[in-house]
């Protein structure tokens, strides 16, 4: 391994994430893997890709990850050298017209602002081809018991968060969470796998 892959491999910020959440999260990832697999959503642009978890088990697909935090990209091409990953804005992708047949994203729209968050799926609109679904798995309203008790333990993670990424996260429940957000933004579901235990969905959609 050489030095530059070594620094990226050992990258704290990325190596605590996946330390906290990698096994919390494992079945969301292999759910969205299934998705763009049975229905052949090649290529595939994982936006808002962290530590790159989303690829690490995908060889020989045509996907690709972006995330604006360089030391995350480093990290996440070092723990899976097989697959491009890009350092760039989800809001200005540099990607053409239709390039891509999937776009998936993660936990990445409740911590931006709402300027930034429409700017996200303005630009999956614009990158997605003919046929092309959106991935989206993020954070909704409590609908029963199981996931009130969910969002406690949420709401519990956010705080961590702070800041900016805590108060975008209230505004974006108050505002109706993913299903609201996306059927605001030019967005129709096609399917849908609520999670009751993080109070949140795993929602296929097309464009309008």
């Amino acid at each position: 391994m050489d030095l530059r892959r070594r620094k990226g491999y050992w990258y704290l910020p990325g190596l605590s994430y996946d330390l906290a959440f990698g096994r919390m999260f494992r079945g969301l990832r292999e759910r969205v893997a299934r998705t763009i697999e049975d229905e052949g959503l090649y290529p595939w642009l994982d936006v808002c890709c962290g530590t790159g978890d989303q690829f690490r088990s995908i060889a020989g697909r045509p996907v690709f990850g972006l995330d604006l935090s360089f030391g995350f990209v480093r990290y996440a091409a070092a723990r899976a050298p097989a697959v491009p990953f890009l350092c760039g804005d989800a809001a200005r992708m540099p990607f053409k017209n239709g390039s891509v047949r999937a776009v998936t994203i993660s936990f990445g729209l409740h911590d931006k602002s709402p300027e930034v968050r429409s700017g996200i799926l303005t630009e999956a609109r614009r990158v997605l081809g003919s046929g092309g679904k959106l991935i989206a798995v993020d954070f909704e309203n409590p609908w029963n018991a199981g996931s009130k008790v969910g969002m406690l333990f949420v709401r519990a993670v956010e705080r961590l968060a702070r800041g900016e990424h805590y108060q975008n996260g209230r505004e974006f429940l108050k505002a109706g969470g993913l299903r609201a957000f996306l059927s605001g933004n030019g967005f129709v579901e096609v399917s849908r796998y609520n999670v009751a235990t993080g109070s949140l969905g795993i929602v296929v959609a097309r464009p309008l």
